[in-house]
Parts: C-alpha cells; structure tokens; sequence
C-alpha cells in the first residue's frame, strides 16, 4: 500500500514526530510503501480563496512548499496525519497544509480515499479533543475519505512523553496491520 504520512507540529522530534515515526516503523516491515512530509515544519501559505485552481485544472498560484507536496498526495493510497492538539484544534501548520487541498476542486487528482489521525495532546481529559476529532470527520466527509483508524495520546506535552504510552504501541500495530 501507498502511505503517506503528514505530520503537523513545529516541534521536530516531539510527540507528534515520534508517534508518526511509530506507525511508519509498522507499516514498513508489513512491506508497505511510506512517504513523509513534515507540514509543520514546511512553508505553506493559506488558501487565498481565490480560485485559480478552479479555473487552471487544480494548480495553485501559490508558489511554496505545498507544491511538493500535490504529487504525494495523488499518490497515496493512505493519508495518515499526526499531529498535535493546539487549543482544541488542529495547530496552523497543519490547518493550511489541509486547507490547500481544495485545488482537489478544480481538478488535482488528490486521493481522499482512506485517511487516519494519530493525535497527541497535553490534557488529560480525552474528551477535549471532541472538537478537534468532530472537526476532521466533518472534512474527511466532504472529501469523501473513509477514515479507518483514529488514535489519540492524551497526557503528553514535553518531548518524549509519549514513549512507553498505549498510544504508540497502537500506532505500531496499525501500521503493521496494512498491507
């Protein structure tokens, strides 16, 4: 399988990076094909709404980092994200970098087929990620994705944290699991 992962925090090596790096661990001794991009660390600009896209088969005016991106996202079978929670939703980084795909509209081949979340937030209470997760699904609708798996890691914040959490032993199996 084509699996792209996107992750979505500034922090390099933070929580976020290490559980990506933990389902890219499994899913590469299932033999699968798996290919990264760091959105949170990238130059992306948000969407200008000013769709040229609509009216130039899907390309962007835009000229940043994004561009490197369109070809991967055509490519995947899977989109998994990972990412952090940012005040009970999806930190800018990240926002832009999904925001940019509306170039799908007018005509980027982008595969919205089968997508998951791996999420990694500080607070303890799982349910303040309601939001956030209700969020994602109403996307992931619009854009006709089945997501096939969501997991989160609450009560992480400094880097390394997540090590030894349930989280990332399931972001290792789910991995492992496709093929």
């Amino acid at each position: 399988m084509n699996i792209l992962v996107v992750t979505g925090s500034p922090r390099k090596g933070g929580n976020s990076d290490i559980f990506a790096d933990a389902f890219i661990e499994g899913a590469l001794s299932a033999g699968n094909e798996v290919r990264r991009i760091d959105a949170g660390r990238a130059k992306i600009a948000g969407c200008k709404a000013c769709e040229y896209c609509v009216t130039h088969d899907g390309e962007c005016i835009q000229k940043d980092d994004m561009q490197d991106f369109y070809d991967d996202l055509c490519w995947a079978e899977l989109t998994v994200y990972a990412f952090p929670m940012y005040f009970y939703t999806y930190p800018a980084q990240i926002k832009a970098f999904m925001d940019r795909q509306f170039c799908a509209i007018g005509g980027k081949p982008i595969n919205f087929n089968k997508v998951a979340l791996l999420l990694a937030f500080e607070d303890k209470d799982p349910s303040t990620a309601d939001g956030l997760i209700r969020s994602f699904e109403i996307v992931m609708n619009y854009c006709h994705a089945e997501i096939v798996k969501i997991i989160m890691q609450n009560g992480v914040y400094e880097k390394g944290a997540i090590i030894g959490k349930p989280g990332l032993d399931e972001a290792r199996a789910f991995g492992a699991s496709l093929s």
